[in-house]
This record gives C-alpha cells, sequence and structure tokens, in this order.
C-alpha cells in the first residue's frame, strides 16, 4: 500500500507481437499479460481514483484494469513526451530501431524532432501533476517513454534491462514537494 496521493508510472501489460513491418501497430494483451494485470491490479482497489494512458489499446486495457475509465493523454504515447517533430523522430527510429533510440536517449543524446531529457520528463511527469489533486491515480506509458525518463531522473545504471510490463516508477507528493520513488531510490522533484 503506497502514502496517498500518489501517481504510478508504468508500462503497459505484457502485449501481442508487433508485426514486424508496423512497428506502431495498436495490439492488445496477451492472455497472460490480462492474468499478470489482474494479479498486479488487485493491491491497488479503491486506491486508484484516476487513469490516464497513451491511446493505444494495450495501454487503456492496463489502465482500465485499476477501475476508473482511462483518460487518453498523448503525454503518455503517441507522439509522448519526447517526439516534438515526428517526421524526424520517425526517421530515427527507423535507422536505429527503438532499442537504439532508448538507448541514445538513456545516454544523454537529445536526437532530431526529440526533445531533451530535462523537457521530455517535465512534461510526462506534468501528466500526473494535473491530476493528483483528485486523488492517487495510474498513468500508463511505454517502455521507450518510461526507460529513458527512468535514466535521467534515478541514473542510467538504475535499469538492468529492459523494462518489464507493469515496472514503472511512483511519484508522491511529500512535505518539500514531489518525491520520485524507483527501485528503492528516491529523488525531490
Amino acid at each position: 500500500m503506497l502514502p496517498d496521493p500518489f501517481v504510478l508510472f508504468i508500462r503497459h501489460g505484457e502485449r501481442n507481437a508487433l508485426p514486424p513491418d508496423d512497428p506502431y501497430a495498436d495490439v492488445d494483451l496477451t492472455p497472460s499479460g490480462y492474468e499478470a494485470l489482474a494479479e498486479f491490479t488487485y493491491s491497488y482497489r479503491g486506491q486508484v481514483a484516476w487513469t490516464a494512458a497513451s491511446p493505444f489499446l494495450r495501454c487503456r486495457a492496463t489502465a482500465r484494469a485499476f477501475g476508473p475509465e482511462p483518460e487518453d493523454d498523448t503525454r503518455l504515447g503517441h507522439h509522448g513526451p519526447w517526439v516534438f517533430d515526428p517526421v524526424l523522430a520517425a526517421r530515427e527510429f527507423k535507422s536505429r530501431g527503438t532499442g537504439g533510440v532508448v538507448a541514445e536517449q538513456m545516454a544523454g543524446v537529445t536526437l532530431p524532432g526529440m526533445r531533451s531529457p530535462e523537457a521530455a520528463v517535465r512534461i510526462l511527469l506534468s501528466a500526473g501533476f494535473e491530476r493528483i489533486e483528485r486523488g492517487s491515480g495510474v498513468c500508463v506509458s511505454h517502455d521507450a517513454v518510461l526507460m529513458p525518463a527512468i535514466a535521467w531522473l534515478f541514473g542510467i545504471d538504475s535499469l538492468d534491462g529492459w523494462l518489464a510490463p507493469l515496472d514503472g516508477f511512483v511519484m508522491r507528493i511529500g512535505r518539500s514537494g514531489p518525491v520520485l520513488l524507483w527501485k528503492g531510490k528516491e529523488r525531490l522533484w
């Protein structure tokens, strides 16, 4: 149980495979993804007043499992907080692949068509900041959005591999302002 109010910023549940020719396909969760999600959300029943999600089906399905109908929020995906020029960013994803783009961002590199880590993280966190007055909630996003944010907030060594489904970080309001928590690490914002 987390202290109120809190905001979970998490990756969507386990999804079906993306078609090789369409890395932006809108695929649903797998049956095991739905099972893991039901188990994960059980401990949050009654605590979540709102949910927000990237407009993709897998993110909306993940958010919906917490109870409240999700609000679509493009700061969480499509195009998310990192991309300001979709054409330039698409070229980077095409030439480097998602893993390559994420690795560069985690290293602090600002790629063409994309925002700096500080600017992108501010936009990402604003999805929770502007809702937390309504109580605790959940923001559901993507690995490619959350991994560079976690690396910038908590240090690149915080991630020991690719971000697992339903993994992410917590924001709560402390006496000195917002506090971000990730696997035993804490950062004032």
